[in-house]
C-alpha cells in the first residue's frame, strides 16, 4: 500500500452523494410540487363540505409541509447554480 502525501489529498474531486445530485433535487422538487396541488385540493374539498371543517388542519398541514421542502430545494438548487462547477 503507498503512503500518499498530505498534497495530494488536498486536490481531490469533492464527493457528491446521491440525493444531493440534481436529478434528486429535481424528483423531490417535483414530488413536493404534486403534493403540495393535493393538498390544496383538500382544503378546497375540506371548505366545501361542511362535515369536513373539524380535519381541515390535515391538508393545511400537508401544503405546510410540502412547501416548507420545496422551498429548501429551491434555495438549494439556487446556490449551487450560482457557485459554479464544483
Amino acid at each position: 500500500m503507498r503512503i500518499k502525501f498530505k498534497n495530494e489529498l488536498l486536490f481531490r474531486k469533492a464527493f457528491i452523494p446521491w440525493y444531493d445530485s440534481e436529478p434528486a433535487m429535481f424528483l423531490t422538487l417535483a414530488f413536493a410540487l404534486a403534493v403540495l396541488l393535493f393538498s390544496i385540493v383538500g382544503v378546497a374539498a375540506a371548505l366545501d363540505t361542511p362535515r369536513y371543517h373539524a380535519i381541515l388542519w390535515v391538508p393545511c398541514l400537508l401544503g405546510l409541509l410540502s412547501l416548507s421542502i420545496t422551498i429548501s430545494t429551491l434555495i438549494r438548487l439556487i446556490r449551487r447554480d450560482s457557485n459554479g462547477p464544483v
